[in-house]
């Protein structure tokens, strides 16, 4: 049985949380979590990027001189791929990327991705994330004393605007709800802090 260290907003340890055997015993798989963390930024994207065919290209339908005779190409419209200002040949049209991530997989690799962060020492249990402040000079400070000042990842159970406000002029820094939390968040951060009973919440869920 593992247990992991429980500090205040000083630093200090004031207590002990288990581990739960899955989270202990996944396996580092880099390739679930991969292919996870690829099917989420697939997914984000919007898929806008157009261009226009010669058929679209704003331009006059005549033939811009005559076929033959003239020692040059033959050309039938200005709006030719070939010529300048002309359409996009096989250009990018608006189309979909999105694909559904089975559910089982983004549990899969949100455990490995933990395990992983648990196995590195780059998870911080504190005792609450409320409280902790509403300015970023505070949040700062009680990044720093906790150990979690590079790129950290501040876990949430609710709406807390002061956090969210305040940590937003820290490089790096990012906060999530814990409902929300995905392989994709977890990689993309360094240190990951989170109060003790939302890792017993979160460990519960993934049991």
């Amino acid at each position: 049985m593992r247990m992991l260290t429980v500090v205040n907003g000083n630093g200090e340890a004031v207590g002990e949380v288990r581990v739960s055997d899955r989270l202990e015993g996944a396996a580092a798989d880099r390739q679930l979590v991969r292919d996870v963390i690829v099917g989420y930024m697939r997914n984000r994207r919007r898929g806008t990027a157009s261009t226009l065919t010669k058929g679209e290209v704003r331009a006059s339908g005549r033939k811009p001189y005559r076929q033959k005779g003239t020692g040059r190409a033959r050309v039938g419209t200005i709006a030719s791929p070939i010529r300048r200002g002309g359409g996009a040949a096989f250009g990018p049209r608006p189309r979909g990327y999105a694909r559904p991530i089975p559910k089982d997989l983004r549990r899969r690799a949100l455990v490995a991705a933990l395990a992983a962060k648990l196995r590195e020492g780059d998870l911080v249990v504190v005792d609450t994330t409320d409280r902790v402040g509403s300015k970023t000079r505070e949040i700062a400070r009680w990044l720093a004393r906790i150990g979690a000042g590079a790129r950290p990842l501040i876990v949430v159970s609710g709406e807390d605007q002061g956090v969210i406000r305040a940590s937003r002029n820290i490089p790096g820094a990012a906060v999530v709800r814990r409902g929300s939390l995905n392989a994709l968040v977890l990689m993309a951060h360094g240190k990951v802090v989170m109060a003790r009973g939302d890792l017993e919440s979160l460990q519960e869920r993934l049991a």
